[in-house]
């Protein structure tokens, strides 16, 4: 007799309430109670706590809090803030003329409310709606030493048709990078980066205009690609590894994608630690993205990417695709890059050849969760699973 329904789905909501013939003005008024979040602050003083707890009480929400912040025996402590929509405003109106940091805290929570999920990717003067489809990024390798394709396309006339293969099977955008940034990869020199991404930029510009992003960290090799015609930077660093990378996408009004990376490609993989690992990569992607903002990039220009597989525990990779979509909170379109990695050959045991399956299932389920942008090797394949994948959470 019992059905229960999609949590925090409105629009099937919506339609269940008129299947039962509820009254549109009672419609409105329910999806507002039936919104729920679940919020966790950053760290606020103990007295704000408390207050903040008994605020939320009152109006019929929740706030956990530490233990020891009922007697002050801590100084600070992180809030977990549980409730509709409807109640959150409310908590809003209760925060005014507070203390304890709870004056910020009323302002971000407004804008909260009020903000805006980008559901469009601009690259150049290409408008792309993520409501309606999954992009697909076709990764090119032009390196002697891919951890997965290594040598194959390190040729520029050969890259640049396998590139055109990608486009016919189903890419979106091309992503060309000229270093490894495997684990434990050794840097590769500036010259020696731009004689291999240049000519194949260059060649594929020619006969296509795709969306073409260079991946790279370095601000001399994104400023020559971009003049050869990229407009996408993808930097595995989110702006970190080069100070001048900021200014060489805003200056040029390139489109970017910025990853969270935990160390170097040298050292990432060694014994990589997080106290809160979705809290810290949270953190330092919104950082970066804000330094664009503050350039003038608008956030629908601007990819986030936390950067599966960079400084992290093999199993932890899981724990990304699964809570993917905390990372919305940040306002920007989100990228995936699971294609043929470790964690996915440590839990099949399986080499790099022979991990197709594993990427697909990956992608799925990053659509599932929030994924706007896959990035692939397999594009032919990946393409018919992101159709699927699409259709079944409503991008059509």
């Amino acid at each position: 007799m019992l059905r229960i329904l999609k949590n925090n789905d409105l629009a099937h909501l919506k339609y269940e309430m008129q299947q039962c013939n509820v009254d549109p003005a009672g419609i409105s008024i329910m999806l507002q109670k039936s919104d729920f979040y679940i919020l966790k602050t950053l760290p606020l003083r103990a007295p704000g706590l408390n207050i903040l707890k008994q605020q939320m009480l009152s109006i019929g929400g929740e706030v956990a809090i530490s233990k020891g912040s009922a007697n002050c025996s801590i100084d600070n402590a992180s809030a977990i803030i549980i409730g509709t929509k409807k109640q959150f405003r409310k908590l809003v109106k209760g925060l005014d003329g507070q203390c304890f940091g709870l004056p910020d805290l009323q302002l971000e929570l407004i804008e909260f409310l009020n903000h805006k999920v980008e559901n469009f990717f601009k690259v150049g003067d290409k408008v792309f709606d993520l409501s309606k489809k999954t992009l697909i990024m076709g990764i090119l390798n032009v390196t002697p030493d891919s951890f997965s394709d290594g040598g194959k396309f390190s040729i520029a006339d050969v890259a640049a048709e396998h590139a055109l293969k990608m486009i016919e099977d189903g890419a979106d955008i091309i992503d060309i990078g000229g270093e490894s940034t495997r684990p434990g990869a050794d840097k590769v020199g500036l010259e020696t980066e731009l004689a291999r991404v240049i000519p194949v930029i260059e060649r594929i510009r020619y006969k296509s205009d795709i969306p073409i992003s260079i991946d790279t960290y370095k601000s001399a090799v994104a400023k020559k690609a971009i003049s050869a015609g990229a407009n996408i930077v993808n930097d595995i660093s989110g702006l970190n590894f080069d100070e001048k990378m900021g200014d060489v996408i805003a200056t040029t009004g390139v489109s970017a994608v910025l990853m969270h990376i935990q160390g170097t490609p040298e050292s990432m993989q060694k014994n990589p630690k997080y106290k809160n690992m979705i809290d810290e990569i949270l953190e330092y992607l919104s950082s970066s993205a804000q330094k664009l903002v503050d350039k003038g990039i608008e956030k629908s220009r601007i990819v986030l990417d936390p950067g599966i597989g960079f400084g992290k525990e093999w199993e932890t990779n899981f724990d990304l695709i699964r809570y993917l979509e905390e990372f919305k909170i940040a306002g920007c379109p989100l990228l995936v890059g699971p294609s043929r990695k470790s964690f996915i050959g440590n839990l099949l045991k399986l080499p790099v050849d022979e991990r197709l399956e594993g990427t697909l299932a990956s992608i799925a389920c990053s659509i599932q969760n929030g994924a706007d942008i896959v990035r692939v090797h397999d594009v032919k394949e990946c393409y018919r699973a992101v159709k699927i994948a699409d259709r079944i959470v409503g991008k059509y």
